[in-house]
C-alpha cells in the first residue's frame, strides 16, 4: 500500500476547486455588505462582553461561582468577536492570500471560541442543577476550584480547536474533504457537530429535570402556605434567564451544526447557498448574552450604567436584591418544609424595635459641630 500523498504546499484555491466550493476573487455588493455588517457586530461583541467582564469584577455582588462561569462565558464570547474580526478581514476574495496554516488558524479560532461557549453552558447547567437539588443559595464551590474549572475549560477548547492542524484534516486525504470547510475531514466535522449537538442535549435535560422539580416543589409548597407571590414569581425568573441564555445559544448554533451533517450526509442538498446566513446568525449570538444580562438583571442592568456614565460602585455588603441568579428568598422557599420563610420572626423583631424607637424618638438628639446644640434625631 502506497504513502499517501499530501497537499501542504498547495494554495487554498486548490483545495477549494477539488471540494467544488467557489471562490470569490473580487469583491461585490454582498460581500462588502456582509464585510461591513460583520465588522460593526464584532465591535459591539467585545465592547459588550467586555462591559460583563468589567461589572462583574467592580461588584462585589457578584463575587461568586455563577458569576465568574458567567464572565468566563463572557470571555468566551468576547474572543469569538476578536476571531471573527480575524475571519472578516481574511474571507471572500481575501481567502486567496491565506496559506494551509493561516486558514487552519481562522478555523481553529471559531471552533476554540464556540468549544469554550459550550463548556461555559455545561458549566453553569451543572452549577444551577446542584444548587436547586442541594437548596444552597450559592454552590460551596472554592475560588481555587472555579479557576480549576475555566482552566479546563480553555485546555479543552483550545485542544478542540487545534485538533484539525495538528494533523484531523484532509490535506493527506484529499477525497475526504469537506464542501463547506475544504481543509477539514468529513470525520472530523460529523464528530465535531455531533459532540456539541450531544451537550445541547444534556443542558436542556439538566434545565427540565430543575424546571420540574421547582414546579412540583411549588406546588407542594402552595398547599401548605401562602407565602408572597413575589418569591415564587422570582424562583421561576432565576431559571428563565439562565434558560434564555441557553435557548439563544441552541437556536443560533444548531442550524449551522445541522448544515455540516447535510454537508457530509446530503451532498444534493446545496448546504453552500445557507453558508453565510448560518455563520451570521452564529455571530450574531455572542452579543445576545450581555443584552439577555441588561433586561433580565436588574442589578446587572444598574452595574452596567453605572459604569458608562462613570459612577462609583456603591460598597453594600450581601447578595443583590434584584439580582435573578442569586435571590436569597427562591432558596429559603424552596428549603423550608412548609414554604414559610425564615426571615418572618427577623422581620417582625425588627418592627418592634422600630417601634419603640419610635416611641422613644422625642429624647433622643445627636451632638453637632457647635457647642451645647442638639438637633432632633431623624
Amino acid at each position: 500500500m502506497g504513502t499517501p500523498q499530501c497537499y501542504y504546499n498547495e494554495t487554498i484555491a486548490f483545495f477549494y476547486n477539488e471540494s467544488g466550493k467557489y471562490l470569490a476573487t473580487e469583491w461585490n455588493t454582498v460581500s462588502r455588505l456582509v464585510m461591513g455588517l460583520g465588522i460593526t457586530v464584532c465591535i459591539f461583541i467585545m465592547l459588550a462582553n467586555l462591559l460583563v467582564m468589567v461589572a462583574i469584577y467592580v461588584n462585589r455582588r457578584f463575587h461568586f461561582p455563577i458569576y465568574y462561569l458567567m464572565a468566563n462565558l463572557a470571555a468566551a464570547d468576547f474572543f469569538a468577536g476578536l476571531a471573527y474580526f480575524y475571519l472578516m478581514f481574511n474571507t471572500g476574495p481575501n481567502t486567496r492570500r491565506l496559506t494551509v496554516s493561516t486558514w487552519l488558524l481562522r478555523q481553529g479560532l471559531i471552533d476554540t471560541s464556540l468549544t469554550a461557549s459550550v463548556a461555559n453552558l455545561l458549566a453553569i447547567a451543572i452549577e444551577r442543577h446542584i444548587t436547586v437539588f442541594r437548596m444552597q443559595l450559592h454552590t460551596r464551590m472554592s475560588n481555587r476550584r472555579v479557576v480549576i474549572v475555566i482552566l479546563v475549560i480553555w485546555t479543552m477548547s483550545i485542544v478542540m480547536g487545534a485538533i484539525p492542524s495538528v494533523g484531523w484534516n484532509c490535506i493527506c486525504a484529499i477525497e475526504t474533504c469537506s464542501n463547506m470547510a475544504p481543509l477539514y475531514s468529513n470525520s472530523y466535522l460529523v464528530f465535531w457537530a455531533v459532540f456539541n449537538l450531544v451537550t445541547f442535549v444534556v443542558m436542556v435535560v439538566l434545565y427540565a429535570h430543575i424546571f420540574v422539580y421547582v414546579r412540583q416543589r411549588t406546588m407542594r409548597m402552595s398547599r401548605h402556605s401562602s407565602g408572597p407571590r413575589r418569591n415564587r414569581d422570582t424562583m421561576m425568573s432565576l431559571l428563565k434567564t439562565v434558560v434564555i441564555v441557553l435557548g439563544a445559544f441552541i437556536i443560533c448554533w444548531t442550524p449551522g451544526l445541522v448544515l455540516l451533517l447535510l454537508d457530509v450526509f446530503c451532498p444534493q442538498c446545496n448546504v453552500l447557498d445557507y453558508e453565510k446566513f448560518f455563520l451570521l446568525l452564529a455571530e450574531f449570538n455572542s452579543a445576545m448574552n450581555p443584552i439577555i444580562y441588561s433586561y433580565r438583571d436588574k442589578e446587572m442592568s444598574a452595574t452596567f450604567k453605572q459604569i458608562l456614565c462613570c459612577q462609583r460602585q456603591e460598597n453594600v455588603n450581601g447578595q443583590p436584591q434584584n439580582s435573578l441568579l442569586s435571590h436569597k428568598s427562591f432558596f429559603l422557599f424552596l428549603k423550608h418544609p412548609k414554604g414559610q420563610f425564615y426571615e418572618k420572626r427577623k422581620s417582625s423583631r425588627t418592627s418592634i424595635f422600630l417601634n419603640l424607637l419610635k416611641r422613644a424618638k422625642p429624647n433622643l438628639g445627636c451632638i453637632t459641630g457647635k457647642t451645647g446644640t442638639r438637633s432632633e434625631y431623624k
